[in-house]
């Protein structure tokens, strides 16, 4: 016979958010004895780990001592800023790389299992100088799938109190200022939940094109994000006087097209990495000419060049040899692939240069000028203006072809100014009682400062979660 619990009329920890800061949260101070409700936007827990690649880092795991590699907070912290040109917020980088591996164990002990030949130094990112970066063999999910069963059990055992299509529309406020619960809309209608602690965990704001424009107005928008990323907690807050900022962080992913021209949030990746695919085509921008080193070896390098260009946009342009020689460029079958030309928007066909350049909009003497020099870069076997190394075949064969590609936005860089303890903090410095924040709602710029760091997005969700119910959090 299944035991009814009674919900209690005020809790000790709200969460709101479900995801990769929120699960680790509510287990954590379920499990120290909280009564803890959690509210979820989504028919389902597990946030953006649907959509993260599930790469995380940290210094002195016991993977890495099974390993013989010898790394600590310090060598993480200074590694970090490195990468990241000493733009991530020192205050939370520190927090970080001193809870980073320990969490990592913790997910260990819970059941993630690391893909075998992790940890690595570098891949996708820009390289740690030692190994301390891995993931699990199903991405996301496989951190979802280690703390599923431990969530599910304290949920059954009532322990935690899940509320899914729930999602937060204002904080609830006592006269002193503080915040004492949350105003959401459910299925059966609109309902105030009170708090001892309101935890926002709700994630990003790049599946929110307006709120992007307000946030990010300098970067469009080409995102391939949960569709529940739409930065309910920075509305919220915001409207409580709390600090926002690192808009000035944005770096785009190299890059991606929008599947739907009318949709911002319809962005899909592009096989552009010459470490996966190698480079047969060359890259033009607004005015028809090459501007990087298509085949440079740095991601960093290849990011920040397209995050120069106007709109953060580019023309990758190729000619028939290419498209039937080269591996495509999407992930889908090649004659898949072969047909988008001349039938999608971002993908375009034309008998000539000339007529390629016109529905391009770029100057047709521009792009003819262009391919001559690249054509002889070819036969030359030397590229003199950019020093690309692989030249395997010339673009003369028409028809030609050109995909519209720019950056692709995967995490949103602005977020909530927080202090040591992760409590969110006004314009003025001072915390907002009873509220903290965990998560992409601090913003990737604070975490990863204006580069991809690699495990800086994910892994102080999981971090400062598990912090916040483990002892950060009081009853």
């Amino acid at each position: 016979m299944a035991v009814k619990h009674r919900p209690p009329k005020s809790w000790d920890v709200l969460v709101v958010g479900a995801g990769s800061a929120g699960l680790p949260l509510a287990i954590t101070a379920a499990e120290r004895g909280a009564r803890v409700l959690q509210i979820e936007a989504d028919h389902r827990i597990g946030g953006t780990l649907h959509w993260s690649s599930g790469q995380i880092s940290g210094a002195g795991t016991r993977l890495q001592k099974a390993h013989g590699i010898e790394d600590t907070p310090d060598e993480h912290y200074r590694d970090a800023q490195r990468i990241a040109h000493d733009t991530i917020d020192p205050v939370v980088l520190r927090l970080f790389v001193d809870h980073a591996g320990p969490t990592i164990d913790w997910l260990v002990d819970r059941g993630f299992e690391p893909a075998p030949g992790t940890p690595v130094a570098g891949e996708a990112h820009e390289a740690y100088s030692t190994r301390r970066y891995l993931w699990g063999t199903r991405a996301g999910i496989s951190i979802l799938e280690a703390l599923r069963p431990h969530h599910d059990r304290l949920v059954r055992e009532g322990k935690i109190d899940l509320r899914l299509q729930h999602r937060m529309t204002e904080l609830l406020v006592d006269d002193r200022g503080a915040v004492r619960g949350v105003r959401a809309n459910t299925p059966n209608g609109e309902f105030e939940f009170e708090a001892k602690n309101v935890v926002l965990a709700t994630g990003g704001y790049a599946a929110n094109p307006a709120l992007w424009k307000i946030l990010t107005p300098r970067n469009p928008l080409c995102s391939h994000a949960n569709p529940y990323s739409r930065g309910d907690g920075l509305v919220v807050a915001g409207e409580l006087g709390a600090a926002i900022d690192g808009s000035e962080k944005f770096l785009c992913t190299f890059a991606g097209v929008l599947e739907n021209p009318a949709d911002p949030r319809s962005g899909a990746f592009l096989a552009l990495s010459p470490g996966a695919r190698k480079v047969w085509e060359i890259f033009v921008d607004r005015r028809g000419r090459r501007f990087m080193q298509e085949d440079h070896p740095s991601i960093d390098y290849r990011e920040r060049s397209l995050l120069r260009q106007p709109g953060n946009a580019m023309f990758i342009v190729l000619d028939q040899a290419i498209l039937e020689n080269a591996a495509p460029i999407t992930v889908e079958p090649a004659a898949k692939y072969r047909a988008r030309f001349g039938r999608h928007p971002a993908f375009v066909k034309a008998k000539t240069l000339a007529e390629l350049a016109r529905a391009l909009g770029v100057p047709v003497a521009n792009l003819r000028r262009t391919v001559a020099d690249y054509n002889a870069a070819v036969d030359g076997r030397h590229d003199r203006k950019f020093g690309r190394h692989f030249l395997i075949r010339k673009l003369a064969k028409p028809p030609f072809y050109a995909i519209r590609a720019q950056g692709l936005t995967v995490v949103s860089p602005a977020g909530l100014r927080v202090d040591r303890k992760l409590r969110v903090l006004r314009s003025d410095g001072k915390p907002i009682r009873n509220l903290f924040a965990a998560g992409e709602v601090l913003g990737f710029g604070r975490t990863s400062g204006n580069a991809f760091v690699g495990g800086l997005s994910l892994t102080p969700a999981l971090a400062f979660g598990r912090l916040l119910g483990e002892s950060l959090l009081e009853w």
